[in-house]
């Protein structure tokens, strides 16, 4: 069957033989409201949507290539579908409820990284990061200014300048191009969106039959980003999801904003019978999003590295609820990552902690194309390849909170302990004994956080590839409803809530962040 009718069939859900509906147009052919206003990279195809009036946001930089390493004679497809806001504990295919059999066969032909970390807990960042493989800090500011600072290109610009078709379908609206900058190197960009500003996420099938047309004309090699925003707050799913995990619960929460603005902000703590039916209703969208992979990954052919990652996880521990972006325990950072094609061994499960800036080096040597030098992660092929490399010493991992924030976070990690350093103190883990992060130890480990300087001397050794950085770009009217209605802005004309969200996190009433509370020593 024709891959785009294979993948409609699937949208809409015929039985295979059985002659296919009509797609909904408004939906399907269609465009979703305004055109995105850049699409950096190779022209766009006739057809696609092209700049809006006001320019490219500020960074859409020709960028600086040291490729290093050869490319190979029969190079392969790509795709990247990453599901915001999914933590891997939660997954069946990690030992979680939330039933995943699409990402569990996936699994199976390929390999899983059982502690992948993200370096990054917010939407923009973390994917600029995972594009890249440099840190989060060398690209500056990026959701203040509209795109990244950083001079080097990422894997979509290596893949284009290869040769590679490319082209990435958003999902949510804090990955867009106005934004986060986050066209750069896709030929084709569809970060479209419904007019109506409440609606913060395209659903997935939606973005899969986008994906589908494009795929459908593909001749020579490929390179695709699929993004995915339907595990995001708030807690929605569809019947029979809605109910899956839960079916006995009588009370007055549900997954909406309504419902849980006062808990997410910071003011209200839930019962723990509430709190067990909003994990339900997440567990319920985890289980909803594996379905609607299915004939995305089916469709693809056995000479695709298919990779399925996620940017951050969500918190609902700590004194911390329904968010991600002011703590760095492991329920924020601990996140899926899957990959299966060409030169990876089926059901190979590694157990060393990596980081998402692993996640470019990676694809580059498992599709046969050349890495950029100065790119901070490390290829984790050789693990995949099932060489013993699967279980040896890594590098720690690095997380960050906004660090142009006034309460700034870093944490590293190891497969055994981890430190976070906040401004109100550092905590230390041993995650054999305490793996919940629920018993800070009384003495952090000194070797971990001597790492610090490490860290920091990575980040400043990019900093002849960085940009100036602009000021502030200013909010459309559209963006500013959007990101009011999902909880990152406070409303215009009015004082930000306590504990309200600027840009992914809550703020204080005087706008600025304030993070979760420290848990007690004990």
């Amino acid at each position: 069957m024709h891959l785009l009718s294979l993948l409609l069939v699937s949208c809409t859900g015929a039985p295979p033989g059985a002659e296919t509906p009509a797609p909904d147009r408004s939906a399907v052919d269609e465009p979703l409201g305004p055109a995105p206003l850049h699409s950096s990279g190779p022209p766009v195809p006739p057809g696609s949507p092209g700049p809006a009036p006001g320019g490219p946001p500020p960074f859409h930089l020709q960028p600086d290539l040291q490729l290093v390493g050869e490319r190979a004679e029969h190079p392969h497809n790509v795709l990247i579908v990453s599901l915001d806001t999914v933590r891997a504990d939660r997954l069946g295919v990690y030992g979680g409820r939330a039933e995943t059999p699409t990402l569990s066969a996936l699994a199976a032909r390929g390999g899983r990284f059982s502690q992948a970390i993200s370096n990054f807990p917010e939407t923009c960042l973390s994917h600029q990061a995972m594009l890249t493989g440099v840190l989060p800090e060398v690209h500056g500011n990026v959701p203040a200014v509209g795109g990244s600072r950083y001079r080097g290109p990422n894997l979509a610009e290596i893949a284009a300048a290869e040769g590679y078709a490319t082209a990435a379908f958003i999902g949510g609206v804090t990955l867009t191009d106005r934004a986060c900058g986050f066209g750069r190197g896709f030929g084709h960009f569809d970060d479209r969106f419904p007019v109506d500003p409440a609606d913060m996420r395209r659903p997935a099938a939606d973005v899969t039959a986008a994906a589908a047309r494009w795929l459908a004309d593909r001749q020579g090699p490929w390179l695709a980003f699929v993004h995915y925003f339907d595990a995001h707050f708030p807690y929605t799913p569809q019947p029979p999801w809605d109910t899956r995990y839960d079916p006995d619960y009588d009370g007055d929460i549900d997954g909406t904003d309504a419902a849980l603005r006062p808990y997410r902000d910071g003011g209200r703590v839930p019962s723990p019978r509430d709190l067990a039916h909003v994990l339900a209703l997440y567990d319920g969208e985890l289980s909803q999003l594996d379905g609607m992979l299915a004939p995305l990954l089916a469709a693809v052919d056995d000479d695709t590295i298919v990779v399925v990652t996620s940017d951050h996880g969500e918190s609902f521990e700590h004194g911390y609820y329904f968010n991600h972006r002011a703590g760095l325990w492991d329920p924020v950072l601990r996140v899926p990552l899957i990959v299966a094609g060409p030169g990876v061994a089926p059901g190979v499960v590694v157990d060393s902690p990596v980081q998402l800036i692993d996640v470019a080096p990676t694809v580059l040597e498992l599709a046969g194309l050349p890495r950029d030098a100065r790119m901070q992660g490390r290829s984790q092929a050789p693990a995949l390849r099932g060489d013993g490399a699967e279980n040896g010493e890594s590098p720690p991992a690095f997380s960050i909170t906004d660090p142009w924030m006034p309460d700034p976070q870093w944490a590293a990690r190891t497969s055994t302990h981890k430190v976070i350093v906040r401004t109100d103190g550092v905590l230390g883990y041993d995650l054999r004994r305490d793996p919940g992060e629920e018993h800070p130890l009384s003495e952090p480990p000194a070797s971990l956080l001597r790492l610090r300087a490490d860290y920091d001397a990575q980040v400043a050794s990019l900093a002849a590839w960085q940009a100036p950085a602009p000021g502030p770009r200013p909010l459309g009217i559209e963006e500013q409803e959007r990101l009011e209605a999902l909880g990152y802005l406070a409303p215009a004309g009015t004082a930000p809530r306590p504990g309200a969200a600027s840009g992914e996190g809550g703020a204080d009433g005087n706008g600025q962040r304030r993070g979760p509370p420290t848990p007690p020593k004990r």
